[in-house]
């Protein structure tokens, strides 16, 4: 078969719409016993902060994450991430600083009750970040990566009209690390299909506590839409703005992101 004739037929069987009819865009959705969901997004944040310290931040950071599912209600999720740093400081690496996460979320429901829960583990490496002498001239010498465990629980009710309020809770927790901080985040919103648009927006709640910083708390507004190309490939924006940054010197701190999903 000749390579031309190869890609045809890959693409006929990604982009092709009657195969799938499930939303790819919802929170609970994950992908059935043998098939693959893929999401790729690119998202562009910004802060801005004043006072006797003042300054600005912006980053550039792209995302691939892949959700194999082992059963139709049980699904293995892998990442991978790099971060574009625009700061241009020179103890940064701005060419490549790799994230990666792996994990499992699992859902279960009870009529038009919906629940998931998931768990995961996420490392990177500070000297891809800081550049190799991060540990060597650091205070602590510590070069280990950093290694964190991830946990998700969400409830949700999914109603005739495709409306489905949900809320979700999650846990972000260093470990093999001294400090062992610990950061919170709980959402309230709810999701709409309509034919080939997907709506997603609420209230996110981030709260926990920074070795350096002490208590720290935000609460942002976040929403997003999906366009349905093909029942199963999707073409997204999302982002979010901080209405009550804890820092009070915080001037504007927000994040803008496309995204593409695709269930093959």
């Amino acid at each position: 078969m000749k390579f031309r004739t190869m890609l045809l037929a890959s693409a006929a069987v990604m982009f092709t719409s009657s195969a799938f009819a499930a939303d790819i865009t919802n929170p609970f959705f994950l992908p059935t016993q043998g098939k693959f969901l893929s999401d790729t997004s690119v998202e562009f944040s910004r802060e801005k902060w004043e006072g006797e310290e003042g300054g600005a931040s912006k980053d550039l950071y792209a995302n691939e994450t892949l959700a194999f599912g082992l059963t139709d209600n049980l699904a293995i999720v892998g990442s991978i991430g790099n971060t574009f740093d625009y700061n241009k400081d020179a103890n940064l690496n701005n060419d490549h600083n790799f994230d990666y996460e792996l994990g499992v979320k699992y859902n279960h429901n009870f009529g038009k009750v919906l629940t998931q829960v998931g768990v995961s583990y996420y490392t990177y490496d500070p000297q891809s970040f800081y550049g190799q002498n991060w540990g060597v001239d650091n205070e602590d010498g510590d070069d280990r990566w950093e290694k964190q465990i991830n946990a998700h629980v969400m409830l949700g009710y999914a109603m005739d009209c495709g409306l489905t309020p949900y809320t979700s809770f999650s846990v972000n927790a260093d470990i093999d690390e001294d400090n062992n901080e610990q950061a919170y985040s709980w959402f309230v919103g709810a999701h709409k299909m309509f034919e080939k648009v997907a709506l997603d927006g609420g209230f996110r709640y981030e709260f926990g506590d920074e070795e350096w910083e002490g208590n720290n708390e935000n609460l942002y507004v976040q929403a997003a839409a999906d366009y349905y190309v093909r029942d199963n490939f999707t073409v997204g924006v999302y982002g979010d703005y901080n209405l009550l940054p804890e820092d009070k010197d915080t001037k504007y701190d927000y994040t803008i992101g496309l995204s593409a999903k695709v269930l093959f």
